[in-house]
């Protein structure tokens, strides 16, 4: 049996061998089963969504805008609703800031949290299920909220804390191994496992350059974190350069991981290139190391380098912000701006060229994303698979056996192997 097969198997059998001696959580508490929820996909991040006509054509036409709510990963989603309550009128739309799958969900899997490198990507798939149903109650909403930039009576912000990062998916590396005249890896999610950078051997550094880091020289000095992993037993070094500068060193021996957290002078960075150099330092030639991923945290200028869709925090205000964004992917529309922290919804002030201008509340630390309200950078909503969930939990919906299997293997001369075994185990 392969790797990844034998990991589902293992782990659908202590899901159920636990599941009737144990109280735990399955990720499946959101559920009401007395509910109908219409399931449709995301695969990238974006601004989504959903047309009153394809809500129609659910049958969905008579439920009032209040009572739309959206699910993702056991999490309600915060909506915003072009008609706040009634009946969805013919030019109403349901919008929400859509992410595809990452490997957030999959931290569970390995044997400690730590092994898991990095959570950027998905080991199982990008697509992201969501799943709007119809509650009647208070539901999360994205609220319209004011953009007076004209008499916010605030200067705009020289920067803000900005973290870049680079999440590599060159390669699916195994991981811790045991050598025993080969190298032998635990079926279970193991320390170093998932996607990585390529091997990195003494004599040929991962070397990356970036021309759109927009540095701002006015703010604190820089930090970044990394972190690797050792794929064969040997002794080395984790070493990371900048522009030529050494900001960073650990020492990363044998099949073990190795996370850096680092602050460098802020004169390395901000080049018109600036050149990230990773180094693997051993004597031995044939040795070999990986990174999952490396983020630097600088001071950045509101230049958002022709982006479409970009996300940025800022730290606690009890003035406000007064934000000038320039070179943003716009597509002649003005951008709205969500305020993720607080559920806001900011159209961009437009009146001056080349500038994307809102002015904020006080509050605490937020997280945003603008995004791209044209036609071409909004994502539609095409289709929805009705599901009704089952609720398994009950005496009379559940069975003495489970069979697990794949389409692949159902095709046979005598019809599908699968329903035919199926029948004969519910036989006399």
């Amino acid at each position: 049996m392969q790797k990844k097969h034998l990991k589902i198997f293992l782990f659908v059998l202590l899901y159920f061998s636990f599941r009737g001696t144990t109280v735990a959580q399955y990720n499946n508490e959101w559920i009401d089963y007395t509910k109908t929820y219409y399931k449709f996909s995301v695969g990238s991040n974006s601004l989504y969504r959903i047309s009153s006509a394809i809500l129609k054509s659910a049958g969905l036409q008579n439920v009032r805008a209040e009572e739309f709510q959206l699910w993702r990963n056991g999490k309600q989603v915060p909506v915003f609703v072009s008609n706040t309550t009634g009946l969805m009128g013919a030019s109403d739309f349901i919008e929400f800031f859509g992410l595809m799958n990452d490997g957030k969900a999959d931290a569970p899997l390995y044997k400690k949290p730590e092994f898991q490198l990095a959570d950027k990507w998905s080991l199982q798939t990008d697509t992201a299920a969501y799943f709007l149903t119809v509650n009647v109650g208070v539901n999360l909403r994205m609220v319209n909220a004011d953009n007076r930039v004209n008499s916010n009576g605030l200067i705009p912000e020289p920067y803000f804390l900005h973290t870049f990062s680079n999440n590599y998916r060159d390669q699916l590396n195994p991981g811790f191994a045991s050598i025993v005249g080969s190298y032998v890896y635990s079926s279970s999610y193991d320390n170093g496992e998932g996607w990585t950078s390529r091997n990195i051997a003494p004599n040929s550094p991962l070397v990356e350059q970036y021309n759109n880091l927009f540095v701002s020289q006015a703010g604190p000095d820089p930090k970044i974190k990394i972190a690797g992993f050792g794929n064969v037993q040997n002794p080395r070094s984790l070493e990371v350069y900048i522009n030529a500068s050494k900001v960073a060193e650990s020492k990363m021996d044998y099949f073990s991981s190795s996370s850096i957290d680092a602050s460098f002078p802020k004169s390395n960075l901000g080049r018109a290139i600036d050149t990230i150099r990773i180094v693997n330092n051993t004597s031995i030639a044939s040795d070999r190391m990986v990174v999952a991923k490396y983020e630097i945290t600088y001071a950045r200028q509101f230049n958002f380098g022709g982006q479409s869709l970009f996300e940025f925090r800022l730290p606690e205000t009890i003035f406000g912000n007064f934000l000038e964004i320039t070179n943003f992917a716009n597509g002649g529309v003005a951008p709205v701006l969500y305020d993720l922290t607080n559920q806001r919804r900011y159209i961009a002030d437009i009146s001056v060229a080349g500038k994307f201008r809102f002015a904020l509340p006080a509050g605490g630390q937020r997280n945003f994303v603008l995004l791209n309200a044209s036609s071409s950078g909004i994502k539609n909503i095409a289709t929805f698979v009705k599901k009704q969930f089952i609720d398994f939990s009950k005496t009379e919906n559940q069975a003495n056996y489970l069979m697990i299997s794949h389409p692949s293997l159902s095709a046979s001369t005598k019809g599908d192997a699968l329903e035919n075994y199926r029948l004969y185990r519910a036989s006399e």
